[in-house]
């Protein structure tokens, strides 16, 4: 079974879709194709210069909300809240990511892996929160999904990634 052809079939329709190639701006001020541009090169004048790798992804966290572990005052657990999700873009950073920046900045550290190693004591809290990330880093196909123990957990292991 190939584990990778949901990635890639996002990736295509990522890379498909009209909002992936046009950057969104809300200056009155004129913006570049996405197309290839002619530069007088080395090559001869009709050498056309490759795009940049791109780099679109769907991060979802779905567990306890940063600030909502511990129980009510009824003994009683909170529900998990619902999904989180965000887009990140890098390469110029972006996306609604709210640490977009920072979390290119680990992953091009870590050249595209999500999770990274660590050395952070974490309390034994079991507060299970699951995370998914779908899509392209510089043109290679993303698909990572793992449960961690807690917060803490998933902060020491993906550092910005899933900080939203």
């Amino acid at each position: 079974m190939n584990t990778h052809l949901p990635a890639a079939l996002l990736a295509a329709l990522f890379l498909a879709s009209p909002m992936a190639s046009a950057p969104s701006t809300t200056s009155a001020t004129p913006t570049t194709s996405a197309t290839p541009t002619t530069p007088a090169s080395p090559d001869g004048p009709g050498a056309a210069v490759a795009p940049a790798p791109v780099t679109t992804l769907r991060l979802t966290v779905s567990g306890p909300a940063p600030a909502t572990t511990a129980p009510s005052p009824d003994a009683v657990a909170p529900s998990a809240p619902a999904a989180r999700t965000v887009t990140l873009l890098c390469d110029p950073a972006g996306g609604d990511h709210p640490r977009a920046e920072a979390a290119c900045a680990d992953l091009d550290a870590r050249q595209g892996r999500v999770e990274r190693d660590s050395d952070t004591a974490c309390v034994l809290l079991y507060d299970p929160v699951e995370v998914r990330a779908e899509g392209v880093w510089r043109g290679r196909p993303v698909s990572f999904s793992r449960q961690y123990g807690n917060t803490c957990e998933l902060n020491a292991r993906t550092g910005a990634v899933f900080a939203f």
